[in-house]
């Protein structure tokens, strides 16, 4: 199993302890039964494509393997794959991502978002989906601000949940472990020097920021670090 099919599994772990919590017969839950959605919140646009099929291909697998119900039967899941890309820019889109999150922070028979797959993304839709207190987890997510104080901007991760109440969570590493053990694999693997290249978007450069810091720290020599044009045609010069 790899280390992607364990983190959707963990997702969905997570997710479905939340959907089980109608079943539970407290003050809050629903009387009845009905239908319940599901959403997932990825770039299926662009250079992501084959990274967030395969998430959205696990996610429909796991529900089909309960019958898309739960609670006995008492619940019907109904699950939709969304699109917060755009072909403008062949990745996810800011526009697209705040006007998904409003649809689903309308939307009260949605209990649950799986996503964002990118951090900026997620920076942009928790704000909105948490004073509706829906819960999202994400399968993805890295940047270390999103739920860990005095590692990004100073308001964070406050600043993402207006309420109060966190909604969100997540299940991988963030940067600030991941860069850090990069770090010391390529100093156990031999290396002596590295030059850093990272793409300047939110995760690229946050996990190249921490590999640069952990290198120096670690006795590595960092010869340069930079950022490039992921959409570049040419990277000779």
């Amino acid at each position: 199993m790899n280390k992607r099919s364990t983190y959707l599994m963990l997702s969905m772990a997570v997710l479905v302890s939340l959907v089980l919590t109608a079943c539970g017969g407290g003050a809050a839950a629903p009387a009845t039964g009905g239908t319940i959605k599901v959403v997932s919140d990825l770039p299926m646009t662009g250079s992501s494509l084959g990274q967030t099929q395969t998430i959205v291909n696990g996610i429909t697998q796991a529900f089909e393997a309960t019958g898309n119900k739960v609670c006995g039967g008492k619940w019907q899941i109904q699950f939709e794959a969304h699109d917060d890309a755009s072909a403008a820019l062949g990745k996810w889109d800011p526009d697209v991502v705040t006007a998904n999150a409003k649809q689903y922070a309308a939307d009260s028979s949605i209990v649950a978002v799986i996503g964002t797959f990118n951090s900026g993304a997620a920076k942009l839709m928790i704000p909105i989906l948490n004073p509706e207190n829906l819960a999202m987890i994400s399968p993805a997510n890295t940047y270390p601000g999103l739920t860990k104080p005095g590692k990004g901007e100073a308001d964070e991760p406050g600043k993402y949940f207006p309420n109060g109440t966190p909604n969100y969570a997540r299940v991988v590493p963030a940067d600030d472990l991941q860069g850090a053990v990069g770090a010391n694999w390529a100093k156990d693997l031999g290396a002596t020097s590295v030059y850093i290249l990272d793409d300047q978007e939110l995760y690229g450069k946050g996990l190249a920021d921490v590999f640069d810091a952990s290198a120096n720290e670690i006795g590595l020599t960092v010869l340069g670090h930079e950022g490039i044009d992921g959409k570049a045609a040419d990277y000779k010069a």
